[in-house]
């Protein structure tokens, strides 16, 4: 079997663009009939999308045309090296071989009428435990815009949307308690990393302890933080909220700086989690030589696909490390991070961009299939789900448009 052709499409979501504002997805074609779909993650580049989806398809002319699906090892050197020259763990090359392996594996998956779990070791589990940022209730018309830093930082919100999730079936629910933007009363001036003000942490300890009161031990509490803090602030943040156990605090501190990471984690006992940033297994090595964190969320859409997460598990789980697969993508991350969290022991929960329904619905073929708070997988072959191709010609950033096949 070997690649012959090509699609690439850039989705833009419709509000509330849950997920992501652009979403890209790749089909592989090949000489025996079998389409497969990868997709990359779009968080961590600068680019726009006709860029992205030019440099993605010259990757393909290069590197993957003539490609057998089979030899994944092979596409990964090829690519990640490239001539001996690259062995650098870069966030927009790894990106566009994560989507690339992806679709592999599917090929693979379903030249052999298999899932992709069953072809790296079979199942630990029948199905994955996820959890959801909350979100703002937009259903509620004069809730419509409320924004993300407004419902994180307002204790009785985040904890009637706290509540709201745990009704649905979630057993953990995640926040940032900061805000992504921040605003001048939290750092009066400063650049991340920050020394966040008393008023900032007192606030954010508040959303936490109301979101504890509120759920008790219904529910898990995941505490993000994208990277914002010094490590002093970080620790004396982990210390005001200690008291309500949460599940981990994720990036604490940027993550170009793993000795930093590690001096906050050996100051508190909240498991640290970090990632969704890293790319490669030489990334995460690194990690492990600081012990710098108790969880790994890794995005499958940007750590080089597949088969690099699965040797990052590997690797984390000799340490008694565990993973909880960064899903803030679309249906074919998702589907890949469902198929490596079956078959992964060390695995801990996935995130989830709530049910997976709305957007993800009209996209995936079949829907994905989400039952109190679990996950559940389809029994297709390959990543068990297919773009619907229609629906995100529909939604092309530039308006709906024909083919964009590329074949060769």
């Amino acid at each position: 079997m070997k690649v012959t052709g090509a699609e690439v499409f850039p989705i833009a979501l419709p509000p509330p663009a849950r997920g992501g504002n652009y979403w890209m997805v790749l089909r592989l074609d090949t000489d025996a009939g079998i389409s497969g779909y990868g997709e990359m993650m779009l968080l961590s580049h600068p680019f726009r999308w006709p860029v992205v989806v030019a440099a993605l398809e010259d990757l393909v002319d290069q590197a993957v045309l003539g490609h057998d699906p089979y030899d994944a090892e092979e596409l990964f050197d090829r690519i990640y090296g490239r001539a001996g020259y690259s062995h650098a763990p870069e966030q927009t090359k790894l990106a566009m071989l994560s989507a690339i392996d992806m679709a592999c594996w599917d090929l693979v998956g379903k030249d052999l009428g298999q899932p992709v779990h069953r072809l790296l070791g079979g199942r630990v589990r029948d199905k994955v435990r996820t959890y959801t940022y909350l979100y703002a209730d937009t259903n509620d018309q004069a809730n419509l815009q409320q924004s993300l830093r407004s419902l994180w930082l307002d204790p009785d919100y985040a904890a009637a949307r706290a509540r709201h999730y745990v009704d649905l079936g979630f057993t953990a629910v995640k926040l940032d308690p900061f805000s992504l933007t921040i605003s001048d009363d939290q750092a009066l001036g400063q650049r991340v990393p920050v020394q966040f003000t008393p008023s900032a942490l007192t606030r954010a300890a508040a959303v936490i302890g109301a979101i504890r009161d509120e759920v008790g031990d219904e529910a898990d509490i995941l505490v993000g933080t994208h990277g914002q803090m010094t490590p002093s602030s970080a620790i004396r943040f982990a210390r005001t909220i200690e008291e309500f156990d949460p599940l981990w605090f994720e990036e604490p501190v940027p993550p170009e700086n793993m000795t930093a990471l590690a001096e906050v984690a050996r100051a508190t006992s909240i498991p640290i989690t970090t990632g969704e940033r890293l790319t490669s297994k030489h990334d995460f090595a690194r990690l492990l030589e600081h012990r710098a964190a108790a969880i790994f969320n890794f995005d499958v859409g940007i750590v080089g696909g597949i088969l690099e997460a699965k040797k990052i598990a590997a690797m984390a789980e000799a340490h008694y490390v565990q993973v909880a697969p960064h899903v803030y993508g679309g249906p074919m991350i998702t589907a890949a991070s469902l198929q490596l969290s079956l078959c992964t022991p060390n695995f801990l929960i996935m995130e989830g961009v709530e049910r997976f329904d709305g957007i993800y619905d009209e996209l995936t073929d079949p829907a994905f299939s989400w039952e109190g708070g679990f996950l559940v997988p389809s029994d297709r072959p390959g990543l068990g789900h297919d773009l619907r191709e229609d629906v995100a010609r529909r939604l092309r950033p530039d308006g709906p448009g024909p083919s964009l096949i590329r074949s060769y």
